[in-house]
């Protein structure tokens, strides 16, 4: 089995506001609208550790005190590949926001974030995030996503 494995981690500022991040249309990635920061795990590193870099690399913030939420899960049965995304939270950083390459971040309200431009499935993604009884969400490329209870 082939798999890549990726994170995403939302932060939450204490005061009812979560880090959002509008991702922009690119031709190697055409995944675009708001989401929370995330990327993908480089050779050698652990889950956390991808976490902290991506977000340090995306958002100008160094984060600790991750939360697992739980993993959304994707299947392409044209590649064979498994795309693994582990779900973490924190309200705990330090540092100075900064846009990057990959979009703009902002704070915003989940109520704010929900009524705008999500990416696509975000909506299912957030209900992972959100609810401590709902480990996972799966999907098989081209036909949607799924919540797993």
């Amino acid at each position: 089995m082939n798999a890549e494995l990726c994170n995403m981690c939302m932060v939450e500022d204490g005061e009812g506001r979560v880090l959002v991040q509008e991702r922009l249309p690119k031709p190697t990635n055409p995944w675009c609208g708001l989401t929370f920061p995330g990327g993908h795990l480089e050779h050698g590193e652990s889950l956390v550790e991808s976490t902290i870099r991506e977000m340090y690399e995306e958002t100008g913030l160094t984060v600790s005190n991750l939360k697992f939420c739980g993993i959304v899960q994707w299947f392409n049965p044209t590649t064979e590949l498994q795309y693994i995304v582990f779900l973490f939270k924190t309200n705990t950083y330090t540092g100075t926001l900064k846009d990057s390459a990959e979009g703009k971040v902002r704070w915003m309200s989940l109520d704010e974030m929900r009524a705008g431009n999500l990416a696509p499935y975000m909506d299912k993604y957030l209900e992972v995030f959100l609810n401590d009884d709902l480990p996972q969400a799966y999907g098989v490329v081209g036909t949607g996503l799924s919540l797993c209870f």
